[in-house]
C-alpha cells in the first residue's frame, strides 16, 4: 500500500504539470511516556503516518505534506500543490534534483525487533530510572520518553526508490532536591540490548547531580576555563558544526563563512558527518533526493575541511552531492530542499571526566547542561547560553561548590579553538536543545567568558 501512495503522488504530481517530484511516506507508531513527581502520568501511543511530496515545475519549487495519506487526499492536494507551484517566482535556492539512478547497500543495526515488545517493559524501566534516582538523593523526578519504530520510503520521478525499518528511543530525566538543586541527563539510541542499564545509570547520573547542586550561590562573573558535559558540549560546538552548510553560509547563519581551510580548533581535533552509524538516530542509506549518503569530513586535525551539500548546493559551489539532502524548514515556513546533517562525530579523547577535572588547577567553571543558546551576532558567532541543572566551580582540581545564575557569553571559535581536553565519554546527544545527533564527549575549554545572569 505504502509503495502505491508514493507511487500516485508522484503520478498526479506529473499529470498536472511538475517537471521533478519526491515524496517521501514515513510510517509507524510512536509511543510517550511523561513522569512528574517521581510518577509516570502520560502513556500515549499514535500511529504516525506522514507523506511529504516535493513538487519543482522548473525552478518554482513547493512542498506540502499530507497526513493519514489516501488516494482521494493525494489527487486533491498534490494537484493543489503543482497548480500552485506554476504560480511562485523561480527559487533561488533550487536547482535540479539527483537523476542518475542508484541502488543502495543497506546499514546494519537500525531496527532493533525488541522495540516491538517494548511497549510492555517501558514503564517499568522508566520506573527502574526514576528509583535509582530517588536512591542517591533526588527527592522527585520528571522526564520524557519517546520510543517507536518508523517505516521511511523514499521515491522520486527519476526512478530513484528505497525503504528502511528503524527503531529508536529518546529518554530525558531530570531530577531536584529542591526547586533550585537539579540534575539532568540524556539517552537514545537504536539498540535495546542494553536499555535498562543505560536507564539506570541516567536516573543515577541526574540524581546525583541534584544532590551536589544542593546550596548553591551565585557565582561570580570572570574568565574560567570551562568544561562542557557532552550534553553542554553538542549544543555549543554544533552550533559550529550544523553551520558547515553552504545554505546556512549563504543565508548569514553560520560563522564558517570564510573560514574554510583555517585552523578553527586543536590538531588532534576532527569532526565527521556519519550517516553509516547504526546507533546513529540520523543514519540512513540515501538521501530523500536518492542520492547515497557518504561520510563527510568536516574538521581535520583541527582544520575546517568540508561542507556538507544536496544536489543544489554541489551544483552552485561547483561539487557533488554528500546525499546530506532533506526536506527542512525555518520556524513555520513551507519547506524546501536544502543540506542537512546526519550524525556529527566527534573524535573521543583520552580523558576520564576525573582526570579533567583533576587537572583543572586554576578556576574552572564545570556546566552539566544548558538551554536558550542565542545569538548577538550570527556571522561571527558571538553568543550566550544559560546553564542549567547542576553547574560547579573548581579550584586546585576539586570541585569546591555548586555556583549558580551565571551565563556563557563567548564566541563560537575562538572556544574551539581553545579546546584544552577531550573526554574518553562519547555519547549520542540528540533532544531539543540539540538538534542534530550528536556523538561527542566532556570538553574543556580555556578561558571562557563567564557572564552574571542577575545582578
Amino acid at each position: 500500500m505504502s509503495n502505491n501512495l508514493t507511487e500516485k503522488a508522484i503520478e498526479v504530481a506529473q499529470k498536472s504539470g511538475a517537471t521533478e517530484v519526491i515524496a517521501r511516506l514515513t510510517e509507524g507508531p510512536n509511543y510517550q511516556i511523561r513522569f512528574s513527581n517521581s510518577n509516570i502520568d502520560i502513556f500515549k501511543k499514535w500511529d504516525h503516518s506522514m507523506l511529504e511530496v516535493f513538487v519543482a515545475v522548473g525552478k518554482k519549487i513547493t512542498q506540502v505534506d499530507i497526513q493519514d495519506p489516501t488516494q482521494t487526499k493525494i489527487n486533491e492536494m498534490v494537484q493543489q500543490a503543482t497548480s500552485f507551484a506554476k504560480k511562485m517566482p523561480d527559487s533561488e535556492l533550487y536547482d535540479k534534483l539527483e537523476s542518475t539512478k542508484h541502488t543502495y547497500k543497506p546499514i546494519d543495526g537500525l531496527y532493533d525487533k525488541s522495540i516491538e515488545n517494548f511497549y510492555d517493559k517501558a514503564p517499568e524501566l522508566v520506573n527502574v530510572a526514576i528509583q535509582k534516582s530517588l536512591d542517591v538523593g533526588a527527592k522527585r523526578v520528571a522526564g520524557v520518553l519517546y520510543f517507536g519504530k518508523t517505516n521511511t520510503e523514499v521515491k522520486t520521478s527519476y526512478g530513484n526508490s528505497g525503504s528502511y525499518d528503524s527503531s529508536f528511543y529518546r529518554l530525558t530525566i531530570r531530577s531536584f532536591v529542591d526547586f533550585e538543586s537539579s540534575g539532568q541527563d540524556v539517552v537514545v539510541g537504536r539498540n535495546m540490548a542494553n536499555v535498562e542499564k543505560e536507564f539506570s545509570k541516567a536516573g543515577e547520573e541526574a540524581g546525583k547531580l541534584a544532590k551536589m547542586a544542593v546550596g548553591g550561590k551565585q557565582g561570580k562573573a570572570g574568565k574560567y576555563d570551562l568544561i562542557m558535559s557532552p550534553t553542554v558540549a553538542a549544543n555549543i560546538l554544533g552550533q559550529i558544526t550544523d553551520g558547515a552548510n553552504p545554505l546556512m553560509i549563504l543565508v548569514g547563519m553560520s560563522p564558517l563563512g570564510d573560514h574554510m581551510g583555517e585552523q578553527i580548533a586543536p590538531e588532534n581535533f576532527n569532526v565527521v558527518d556519519n550517516p553509516h552509524i547504526s546507533e546513529g538516530l540520523g543514519s540512513r542509506a540515501f538521501d530523500i533526493e536518492g542520492t547515497p549518503t557518504s561520510k563527510t569530513l568536516i574538521i581535520k586535525n583541527g582544520i575546517l575541511v568540508g561542507l556538507i551539500h544536496n544536489t543544489t548546493s554541489g551544483v552552485m559551489m561547483q561539487t557533488e552531492s554528500t546525499g546530506n539532502s532533506d526536506l527542512v524548514s525555518f520556524g513555520s515556513g513551507s519547506k524546501f530542499l536544502a543540506p542537512t546533517p546526519t550524525n556529527m562525530v566527534y573524535n573521543a579523547g583520552d580523558y576520564s571526566l576525573d582526570e579533567i577535572i583533576e587537572d583543572s588547577k586554576k578556576p574552572t567553571i564545570y556546566i552539566t547542561s544548558n538551554w536558550y543558546t542565542r545569538y548577538t551576532n550570527m556571522l561571527e558567532g558571538e553568543f550566550s547560553s544559560i546553564p542549567r541543572d547542576g553547574m560547579f566551580l573548581i579550584e586546585d582540581g576539586e570541585i569546591k561548590k555548586p555556583v549558580r545564575k551565571l551565563r556563557v557569553t563567548d564566541n563560537l571559535l575562538r572556544m574551539s579553538r581553545n579546546i584544552s581536553a577531550v573526554g574518553k565519554d562519547q555519547k549520542q546527544i540528540f533532544w531539543w536543545e540539540v538538534y542534530t545527533p550528536t556523538f561527542i564527549s566532556t570538553i574543556k575549554v580555556a578561558d571562557c567568558n563567564i557572564t552574571a545572569a542577575t545582578k
